[in-house]
C-alpha cells in the first residue's frame, strides 16, 4: 500500500462519545495491523499542543483539504456556535492520509461526504484498507 497515515490523537481520556469517534478502539487495532503490513503510520500526541497549534494544523491541512475534496468537517470537528476545528485532534482524533512522498494529505477522517449524510469514521476507512 503506497500511502502514509498520520494520526492526531491526545489519548483515550480526551475522546468524546460521538458518532465521529465510533469504533475508535477498533481503529487503533486496525492501525497496528496495517503498520505490521508495512504501512507507514505516524501518531502525533496532541495532548501538549496549544489551541493555536491545533488550529494551525486544522486550517493548514484539514480545512483546505475539505474545500478541495468537497467533504464536510466543520460539524465533525466543531459546531456552528463554538467554531470550526474546536475538537480537532483531541476530542475527535484525526487521521490524515498521504500518498507516498507527498507533502500534503490526500484525505482526512472522520468527515461527511458532500451534501451531508453519515460520518465516515477512521474505523470505516481503515476497515476498507484492511480488506484490500
Amino acid at each position: 500500500m503506497e500511502m502514509e497515515l498520520e494520526l492526531y490523537y491526545a489519548g483515550k481520556q480526551w475522546i468524546f462519545n460521538d458518532p465521529a469517534n465510533e469504533g475508535f478502539e477498533e481503529a487503533l487495532e486496525l492501525l497496528s495491523r496495517l503498520k505490521g503490513k508495512g504501512v507507514s503510520v505516524k501518531t502525533i500526541d496532541t495532548s501538549k499542543f496549544s489551541k493555536e497549534e491545533l488550529r494551525e494544523v486544522y486550517f493548514g491541512k484539514a480545512y483546505i483539504l475539505s474545500i478541495r475534496k468537497h467533504i464536510g468537517i466543520r460539524r465533525v470537528f466543531g459546531s456552528r456556535r463554538q467554531g470550526s476545528g474546536l475538537f480537532f485532534g483531541r476530542e475527535v482524533p484525526t487521521l490524515f492520509v498521504y500518498k507516498k512522498g507527498e507533502k500534503y494529505p490526500s484525505n482526512v477522517y472522520p468527515h461527511q461526504k458532500r451534501g451531508g449524510g453519515p460520518v465516515v469514521t477512521i474505523k470505516d476507512f481503515l476497515r476498507s484498507l484492511v480488506k484490500e
